[in-house]
């Protein structure tokens, strides 16, 4: 299996995170606050990943 790229691992973990908090609102469940934390820091490293990809381009504000 070819190793992701930098954008497609951010995309992979922003989709995890969307289908976790999908699930767990379908089920009426709620998350615990580690996964709550995880989720955050998944969603951080995401970010941090688009903005360095697509510095100076203007598609995300600094």
């Amino acid at each position: 299996m070819p190793e992701l790229s930098r954008r497609d691992w951010a995309t992979m973990n922003l989709a995890q995170v969307r289908d976790q908090l999908l699930r767990t609102a379908a089920s009426g469940g709620a998350l615990t606050p580690e996964q709550l934390q995880i989720a955050a820091g998944k969603i951080g490293e995401g970010l941090r990943v688009f903005r360095e990809d697509t510095a100076g381009s203007g598609n995300l504000p600094e």
